[in-house]
């Protein structure tokens, strides 16, 4: 470590690291555009600089922080007239072509060259020639429309795919006022992670299709959470239109896990947390509104109470009971699953899919479940979806918990399961499995508390992002009532 002079405080900093990366690490805000500290510098946008006091009678001079070294004994202002003119020399240049799109683009409330105009008092240009046309709305693929008005050619996006992914897609075209941002041979973009272009993308030029005018992003609640879409566990940011539906899902700094990135199968995993629910007393078509019983008529709606009840004198009077966990079943959850499966006293399993044909070099791990190493080390054995199926076909009873159980299981295994199981579930839906007794509705990931543990034994945290719908208990509390009612039944002989 180095000591150098930051804003008059002497501090320590990494001499291998660009001065930028000094400044931040200090919590000293320096405005940047083509910096990340993600990618290599590249020092095109010059809205970095800061004033460098020089040798003992030399003048100071303002530089790029993003490309200047850290040296021994430099003494930097970040606060300076020289420093704050020069950034304000920057905006108005980039802000001469910028079109003034503010109300429609997505980017805004979180724009970085509204934040630094408004900060740096460039609100006016002083030119008044028009402002170039480009090309608006033009597709690069499935995920990302490019704006190339709104570019103001920081290549972040270029480097993301040079440096991160390792394989080139995008460039910049043509020279002077005439450089665009492009594809190779105007190819679309291929690959899991197009979606983090619209993360680092600093203005609007970047927007990602699946969100583009879904929310204002100051309507959104954002929650700290965990990705469930393979065995990494990425760390993430839910983000839900007043805190009602989740309408985005973005990658969270974690240096551990995923550091800035996540790929775009998590990120666009929405439709499993906005299923709509049943039809207002039914059971079938949507989200369990609450417990439901098999009657005459099928599946019906029931006191969950009472359902509970009759689920404890159910597997006692079947004893030999079969207990599979879902891989999206958190350590809180499995703890409980774990006692239930004591109480009846059966093998804990949890079913695990076959890997995905997802898995790369990158992030994603092609395993679909992500807390298999936190369910593994409490006890629990992994089974595939056929033994899993025979394991049910041969026992006398059975408890299916956890979000997408039955899914996982696959209904059409599930559905020819012979009626004389006792079959007890708990999952986010149903479907009308015949040997199916008894079902219960639980929370989806986004919709509760708790804790995975991916693969390299980082825990991940899950918080409540948006409430569950009325009548539905955490899977925990369900379990553990479930398993107090078990030692309550009288022993039968």
């Amino acid at each position: 470590m180095t000591k150098i002079q930051i804003n008059g405080r002497e501090v320590e900093a990494d001499p291998k690291q660009p001065l930028i990366r000094a400044c931040h690490d200090q919590g000293v805000d320096v405005p940047m555009y083509c910096y990340h500290p993600g990618l290599a510098s590249v020092g095109s946008c010059r809205i970095c600089q800061v004033e460098v006091a020089g040798a003992p009678g030399q003048p100071s001079r303002v530089v790029a922080a993003c490309r200047t070294p850290v040296s021994k004994g430099m003494v930097v202002s970040t606060d300076t007239p020289k420093a704050h003119d020069a950034r304000r020399e920057c905006l108005e240049f980039l802000l001469k072509n910028h079109p003034l799109d503010c109300p429609i683009c997505d980017k805004a409330g979180e724009c970085d060259l509204q934040d630094y105009s408004f900060n740096e008092g460039q609100g006016e240009g002083r030119s008044s020639e028009p402002r170039r046309k480009l090309q608006k709305r033009k597709s690069l693929g499935d995920v990302i429309v490019l704006d190339e008005e709104r570019c103001i050619l920081c290549s972040r996006c270029v480097r993301f795919f040079t440096d991160v992914t390792k394989k080139a897609q995008l460039t910049v075209e043509g020279l002077g006022s005439r450089s665009v941002i492009n594809t190779y041979m105007d190819k679309p973009l291929e690959g899991n992670y197009q979606g983090n272009l619209a993360d680092i993308c600093p203005v609007g030029a970047l927007t990602s299709k699946k969100f583009r005018f879904q929310a204002r992003v100051w309507n959104l609640s954002k929650t700290l959470s965990t990705c469930g879409e393979c065995s990494r566990g990425c760390s993430i940011s839910v983000e839900s239109l007043r805190a009602k539906e989740v309408k985005r899902i973005r990658p969270r700094y974690n240096a551990a896990v995923n550091q800035w990135w996540m790929c775009d199968t998590g990120r666009h995993a929405l439709a499993p947390l906005t299923r709509p629910q049943a039809p207002e007393g039914a059971v079938l078509g949507g989200r369990l509104r609450g417990a439901a019983v098999r009657g005459y008529n099928g599946l019906e709606l029931a006191d969950d109470v009472a359902a509970l009840d009759l689920a404890a004198d159910m597997l006692a009077a079947h004893p030999g009971a079969v207990v599979i966990v879902s891989p999206f079943a958190t350590q809180e959850e499995a703890k409980a699953a774990l006692a239930l499966a004591q109480a009846l006293k059966a093998t804990p399993q949890f079913v695990s899919p076959a890997p995905n044909a997802l898995k790369d070099d990158l992030l994603h791990t092609g395993d679909p479940c992500p807390n298999r190493r936190g369910l593994v080390e409490q006890g629990f054995a992994a089974l595939e979806p056929a033994a899993a199926l025979a394991a049910l076909a041969a026992a006398p009873s059975a408890v299916l918990a956890g979000e997408r159980v039955l899914e996982l299981l696959g209904h059409e295994g599930l559905a020819k399961l012979p009626t004389k199981l006792r079959l007890v579930a708990f999952d986010v839906e149903t479907s009308d499995i015949p040997a199916l007794d008894i079902a219960f509705p639980v929370p989806t990931h986004v919709e509760k508390s708790g804790h995975w543990v991916n693969l390299d034994g980082c825990v991940g945290v899950l918080n409540v992002a948006v409430p569950p719908p009325a009548l539905v208990r955490r899977l925990d509390l369900q379990l553990a009532a479930l398993t107090a009612k078990l030692s309550a039944v009288p022993a039968r002989s």
